[in-house]
């Protein structure tokens, strides 16, 4: 398929939109499976000691694939003017490999047979991370610019409200068992990755050599590769240090409880705040959130004043649905349409270098 015709000034392809949200969700209940899953598979599987040895694989995976997927994609779109062959690709491969982890939890094989396991966990990780950054790329092809953070606040709300509710979702989890959970993962990523490729099959196209904004401004990796490090920082915090240091402030509510109410309110702001972002310009609405974010971590962990801190608990969720809702965007904008792709998993890869940070953190303990 050839790059997608441009878009008329206000037309949003609600169509491709959606299932491109759907995959997303899908992404996200697979990492949670994920996540859920991996501490009790390895104790099954007698693969303890190699905890941390995976976090930091993990870490070196998610900051290496994405980028690399990028680079590829763009070579591929840059000459048939194509980004879909990763994204099929990475969600066969994300599929096929939920089905043989199902499988292989349910016959709890012993042996040698079992030394297969942490190289299913690293080949899941690797094609879970082919065909995001291409994948999500593609929004650029159903949204006008200046409609971007309206959708990218549809996208946050959508992925913060489900880590919101994600004890309810491991609650659910828990019910079936992994065996099922990973058969159910790997066809929710088909079955979305499919629909995303049929949406986008009868689209009217162009070749990518034929538009004519080919040869722009170079693009900026460095501002992007800032950006994913900044959206990390203020996602790992959020997501991931949040329910201790409440806890360490003994507020009167489980920590893990009040994470899930900031996160979900975080996730209602996403949709207010869009129409601001588009008036108050990419550039500001990511500096000033982010700068507000690290003056309130400054508060939670440094200065550790009660008072001060319960404040900044909860306008943290305004700040972090500001940078969510402007962060992407203002990625896009500062890339070059020969290099969107791989900008893109720069941006993820900056994201992942974070959370993985914090991940290790934890194995250590």
């Amino acid at each position: 398929m050839s790059e997608i015709q441009s878009l008329p000034n206000n037309e949003i392809r609600w169509k491709q939109v959606w299932s491109l949200i759907s995959l997303d969700i899908a992404i996200v209940i697979s990492w949670l499976a994920y996540h859920k899953y991996q501490p009790e598979l390895l104790k099954q599987f007698q693969f303890t000691q190699f905890t941390l040895a995976l976090a930091v694989v993990q870490m070196i995976v998610l900051a290496l694939t994405p980028p690399i997927a990028g680079f590829l994609a763009d070579k591929i779109r840059n000459k048939n003017g194509d980004r879909l062959p990763m994204i099929n690709i990475g969600i066969n491969v994300v599929s096929m490999v939920f089905m043989v982890v199902a499988v292989t939890i349910f016959a709890n094989p012993i042996g040698i047979i079992r030394y297969f396991f942490p190289l299913m966990i690293v080949l899941w990780l690797i094609s879970m991370n082919i065909f995001h950054s291409p994948a999500i790329s593609t929004v650029e092809l159903f949204v006008p610019p200046h409609k971007l953070p309206q959708i990218m606040a549809i996208f946050a709300f959508i992925a913060d409200l489900t880590q919101a509710i994600e004890p309810s979702i491991i609650d659910i989890m828990e019910k079936f068992g992994a065996p099922i959970i990973f058969a159910v993962g790997g066809s929710l990523v088909f079955v979305t990755g499919y629909w995303l490729q049929q949406t986008t099959k009868n689209m009217q196209v162009i070749n990518a050599s034929e538009i004519p904004t080919i040869k722009e401004k170079p693009s900026n990796f460095g501002i992007v590769f800032a950006l994913g490090l900044g959206m990390g920082v203020g996602s790992a915090v959020f997501f991931e240090a949040f329910p201790n240091i409440i806890d360490q402030y003994n507020m009167g509510i489980k920590g893990s409880y009040l994470t899930s109410i900031l996160i979900a309110s975080g996730a209602v702001l996403s949709l207010i705040v869009a129409n601001f972002v588009e008036k108050f310009g990419l550039v500001r609405s990511v500096f000033v959130s982010f700068a507000f974010i690290l003056v309130l971590i400054l508060f939670i962990f440094f200065v550790k004043i009660p008072f001060l801190a319960m404040i900044s608990f909860y306008i943290y969720p305004l700040a972090f649905a500001f940078l969510s809702v402007s962060a992407l965007p203002l990625v896009i904008h500062n890339l070059n349409a020969k290099d969107k792709v791989l900008g893109i998993g720069l941006f993820f890869s900056g994201v992942e270098i974070v959370n993985g940070i914090f991940e290790i953190a934890q194995a250590m303990k």
